[in-house]
């Protein structure tokens, strides 16, 4: 694996050398850190950290000096949202650009060259959006705040990167290629920190393994004292950085990585993860059940101590190994294999109780013979795996899902995971509250096991004052299937 540091002087001018002429044309003088990012040998290269380093400034320019460069260069820029594109860089560049080199054409939101290039700035606003480009080839991409993407939108992305054009020696080892910025925080936090920040030392080369794509990464670090222009006519930013309250403060102002923004979840290792444990005999058992087939399907299986805590102790994650990507495993192979897994638990014969959402009670479409199949409930009870509705409101869920997690004076949280629920620990931390509604979390994320967990959540839920159970509709059902009582389609 190859690594080299090319944050020398003579690396900077050679490439400000080569696009002297067009950046004296475009009136834009980069400054240092942004020099870094036109001069980097990289092909997949972050800018990011602080707020202030004109980030979103060398994006659009690094674009535009490429697309000069290169005749019949496809450029695309993105940012999650449209409005947040016509804001932070198609008005800037309608002013910045100059005419006689570009042309804006407003009906598909492109930025013309004289030379046959084209800058188009599109959004993504929904995961499955990517799909409107499967069939399209990028010679560029640009991500103006990554982490605000899932993972599987930039490398699906990513997959349409190609380029067959003629391009000229000094700029093929970025044709094709990615270039993006962002600051800590947002759904997509935790991959682009795995895949730039903790990948290899700031400002040092190394290629990325081939299942991540194969190309030659680079993270470059930026801060407010990178942005000499900003700080002469805006003294005051600073000081306005300065006085947000933490975490914000330490993020934008130091682009700390290790300071999450938009965590939905008070989820700790230290906290609430703890060495596996035998499972009481006499304890209460419940199986939790978030159905899926293209998405990842998760069961949880937990046991109840006498304070009502709830104690997560095995899981099965129907994943391939990548972000929302399920093993599209029928019902019913489902369910045998969560008794597989019950035997080798040692929970066979003993009482569980299985609680699942609305969509398993639900009839599906029999597409081979037309109108109605059984639902999951159906096939999951012929099996011997029945299941009984779990209490799906969001609102409600989520604030149980945050009494549990709570520290507590008395003792440990209410809700404690063994270590060995690998998937449990790796998703829960990286959910994102709504930014339209910060009583839920953004349904965008990877949130199969949240939604999975809450079942147990509401099934004992936990009143207001001094941890006891509140009484609702779902713990009477809940209080009688425990009890041995009558199924939930006798139940009012």
């Amino acid at each position: 694996m190859r690594t080299a540091s090319f944050q020398t002087s003579a690396d900077i001018s050679a490439s400000q050398g080569r696009a002297e002429a067009a950046m004296v044309r475009l009136r834009y003088r980069p400054q240092p850190r942004q020099c870094l990012l036109h001069s980097c040998p990289a092909n997949e290269i972050l800018f990011g950290g602080a707020a202030g380093p004109g980030k979103s400034h060398a994006l659009r320019f690094e674009a535009l000096l490429m697309c000069l460069r290169v005749p019949g260069l496809r450029a695309v820029l993105f940012r999650r949202t449209l409005p947040e594109l016509e804001r932070n860089h198609i008005i800037p560049a309608l002013s910045q650009f100059p005419r006689e080199l570009v042309t804006f054409r407003p009906s598909s939101q492109c930025f013309e060259c004289v030379n046959g290039s084209r800058l188009t700035f599109c959004g993504c606003p929904h995961e499955a959006d990517v799909f409107r480009y499967q069939g399209s080839e990028f010679h560029m991409l640009l991500f103006d705040e990554l982490t605000s993407f899932t993972e599987f939108q930039y490398d699906f992305l990513r997959s349409r990167l190609r380029c067959t054009l003629e391009v000229p020696p000094a700029y093929r080892h970025r044709i094709p290629g990615i270039v993006a910025a962002s600051n800590p925080g947002g759904i997509g936090h935790a991959f682009v920190k795995a895949r730039f920040v903790d990948f290899a030392p700031a400002l040092t080369l190394r290629r990325a393994p081939a299942d991540q794509g194969g190309m030659v990464r680079c993270y470059i670090p930026g801060k407010l004292s990178d942005n000499a222009i900003l700080l002469a006519r805006d003294p005051g930013y600073a000081d306005r950085l300065a006085a947000l309250p933490e975490p914000y403060r330490t993020a934008y102002r130091d682009g700390d990585w290790d300071i999450f923004l938009g965590q939905a979840f008070a989820f700790s290792r230290s906290l609430h993860v703890i060495r596996p444990r035998p499972v009481p005999e006499q304890a209460p058992l419940f199986m939790t059940f978030d159905w899926g087939y293209g998405a990842p399907f998760s069961v949880g299986w937990w046991w109840v101590d006498a304070d009502g805590r709830l104690f997560r102790f095995a899981e099965w994650y129907g994943w391939n190994g990548r972000p929302n990507q399920g093993l599209r495993l029928t019902d019913s192979r489902i369910a045998a294999g969560i008794l597989e897994r019950e035997a080798g638990l040692g929970l066979a014969g003993r009482r569980i109780t299985r609680l699942a959402g609305p969509d398993c009670f639900a009839k599906k479409p029999d597409y081979r013979g037309g109108g109605q199949g059984p639902a999951t409930a159906e096939v999951f009870a012929r099996a011997g795996v029945p299941l009984a509705p779990g209490d799906p409101s969001r609102i409600a869920k989520i604030r149980q899902f945050h009494e549990r997690l709570r520290p507590r004076e008395d003792g440990p949280p209410m809700l404690l995971v063994y270590d060995v629920c690998e998937q449990f620990i790796r998703t829960i931390p990286l959910l994102v509250t709504d930014r339209r509604n910060v009583e839920d979390i953004d349904t965008s994320g990877e949130d199969h096991i949240y939604d999975e967990a809450c079942h147990a959540c509401m099934a004992r839920p936990l009143g207001a004052v001094d941890g006891k159970t509140a009484v609702t509709p779902a713990a009477r059902i809940i209080d009688a299937l425990e009890a041995g009582g009558p199924n939930d389609e006798e139940m009012p």
